[in-house]
C-alpha cells in the first residue's frame, strides 16, 4: 500500500466511512495492518516514524474539530485559523452591549476579564495536550497497535478542549459581574429554581437549552415518578414528568426534557484508569440561549504538532498538542445550576 493509499484509508477511518473498493467493517482492520507493516522493526519504526505522525495529525485535525463543534456547537463558535493568525470575532451591537463582558482562559493559565469596547475582539490561544507510552515489543506481538494511538491521541486532545471550555466557564460563574440572578447553588436538585433560571435565559431570546453530565442528569428525576394504581388497567404518573419523560427514563435511565426545555448530555470520561478522575465537573448545569449570539468562542490554531522520546527499554513516549483558545461572551442572558450534593471528580 503506497503513502498516499494509507493516507486515504486512515481519513476513511476517521470519517467512519469506506472507499470504494472496501467494506466498511473491514476499513479500521485495514488500517492497523497497513501501519504496523510501516513497523516491523524498531528500525523501520524509527524509519517511518515522521510519516505515521503525519497520518495522525491530519487525522486529529479533521476529527478535533468535527467533534468539538458537534458536542457544543449549539452554545459555542468554533473557528479554525492557520498557525500565527489571530482569531476575531464580530460583536453584535445592541442593548445588551452595555453588559457584556468577557472572561478568557489567558496564556499563563489566568482567567483574565476585559470590557467589550469594541466592534470585533481577539481571542488568544495556548498549547494543550498530553503524551502516552507504546511498548514496541507489545507493537510487534499485535497487542498495541498505532490505529490505537491515533484513536487516543484524538480523543485526548478533543477531552482537553472540553476541559478549557469548562475552565473558562467556571471562571465566568464567580465573576464580580455576574447577576445573582442569573446562578443558583444547592446540594440537592430543586426543580423550582431550575424553573427560574430557565426564565431568566428565556426572557433574552425565542428559548433555551440545558447542558450537564449524566451525573448531574441523573440527580434532575428518574425517581420522581411515582405510578399510582387506580384501577386494573390503568396507571397515573405523578409529579412533574409526562409520559415521553418516564418513556425516556424507562430506555436511558434520564429525562431528555425539563418542563419543555430540552437537555443535552454533555460527554464524561475518565482520565486515570482507576476510574476515579473525570475530565468534566459533575456538578455543574449550564442553560444558554437558543436563537441568539453563541456564548462561548473556541479557537483551534495551527496543525496538531506531535514529537516522540525512546526509551532504552525500546517504549516510544509519544506527544501531541493543539493549540486552543476559549473566550466566554456574556450577555446576562446564561445561567448556571451548582448541585454540590454531587461529587466533584474532576480538577476543576
Amino acid at each position: 500500500m503506497t503513502y498516499q493509499e494509507l493516507r486515504e484509508l486512515a481519513k476513511h477511518a476517521a470519517r467512519g466511512t469506506a472507499p470504494a473498493n472496501f467494506e466498511y467493517e473491514n476499513v479500521n482492520a485495514a488500517l492497523a495492518d497497513a501501519l504496523h507493516d510501516l513497523c516491523g522493526s524498531i528500525n523501520d519504526f524509527m524509519k517511518n516514524r515522521y510519516d505515521i505522525y503525519n497520518i495522525i495529525i491530519e487525522n486529529a485535525d479533521e476529527i478535533i474539530p468535527n467533534d468539538v463543534s458537534a458536542a457544543m456547537g449549539t452554545f459555542a463558535e468554533v473557528m479554525q485559523v492557520g498557525q500565527g493568525q489571530k482569531a476575531m470575532f464580530k460583536e453584535t451591537t445592541g442593548r445588551q452591549r452595555a453588559r457584556r463582558f468577557i472572561t478568557q482562559v489567558g496564556l499563563s493559565g489566568v482567567y483574565e476579564t476585559a470590557r467589550l469596547d469594541a466592534r470585533t475582539y481577539g481571542v488568544e490561544t495556548k498549547a494543550i495536550g498530553g503524551g502516552m507510552t507504546m511498548d514496541f515489543e507489545r507493537f510487534l506481538d499485535g497487542a498495541e497497535s498505532l490505529a490505537e494511538l491515533i484513536s487516543v491521541m484524538t480523543e485526548g486532545l478533543t477531552l482537553a478542549v472540553y476541559g478549557e471550555v469548562q475552565k473558562a466557564l467556571i471562571a465566568a460563574i464567580s465573576n464580580a459581574r455576574r447577576p445573582l440572578a442569573n446562578k443558583y447553588s444547592d446540594s440537592k436538585f430543586v426543580a423550582s429554581e431550575m424553573q427560574k433560571l430557565i426564565t431568566v435565559v428565556k426572557s433574552y431570546g425565542p428559548g433555551a437549552v440545558i447542558f450537564a453530565c449524566p451525573e448531574f442528569i441523573n440527580e434532575m428525576g428518574p425517581d420522581a415518578i411515582v405510578p399510582t394504581l387506580m384501577n386494573s388497567t390503568s396507571n397515573v404518573a405523578q409529579g412533574i414528568y409526562p409520559a415521553d419523560d418516564i418513556d425516556s427514563i424507562h430506555m436511558t435511565g434520564r429525562i431528555h426534557i425539563f418542563r419543555g426545555t430540552p437537555i443535552v448530555e454533555i460527554p464524561q470520561a475518565f482520565i486515570d484508569e482507576n476510574n476515579t478522575k473525570t475530565y468534566v465537573n459533575p456538578q455543574y448545569a449550564y442553560i444558554f440561549p437558543t436563537g441568539r449570539e453563541k456564548v462561548v468562542k473556541i479557537v483551534l490554531e495551527g496543525q496538531t504538532q506531535m514529537y516522540d522520546f525512546v526509551n532504552r527499554d525500546q517504549s516510544v513516549e509519544v506527544y501531541a498538542y493543539k493549540k486552543v483558545g476559549v473566550a466566554i461572551l456574556h450577555h446576562n442572558n446564561w445561567c448556571v445550576y451548582r448541585n454540590t450534593g454531587i461529587t466533584n471528580t474532576s480538577e476543576f
